[in-house]
């Protein structure tokens, strides 16, 4: 089963939008147990805002 989850984010004026993602993507991957969490999509909603998609899938391998 593949789930998507949006999250929206505002960048300090020192943040990568980088290395954010990457931590976001290693808690949801904690969080749900799978290592199957992709940033499926990133769009720019404003200056230094952003929405992010992210593409979970729970099937078991």
């Amino acid at each position: 089963m593949k789930d998507q989850e949006f999250m929206d984010i505002e960048l300090g004026k020192d943040e990568s939008l980088a290395a954010l993602m990457r931590k976001i993507v290693t808690q949801k991957r904690e969080e749900s147990g799978s290592q199957a969490v992709y940033v499926q999509e990133v769009v720019s909603t404003d200056e230094n805002r952003f929405t992010i998609i992210l593409e979970i899938n729970h099937s078991p391998y």
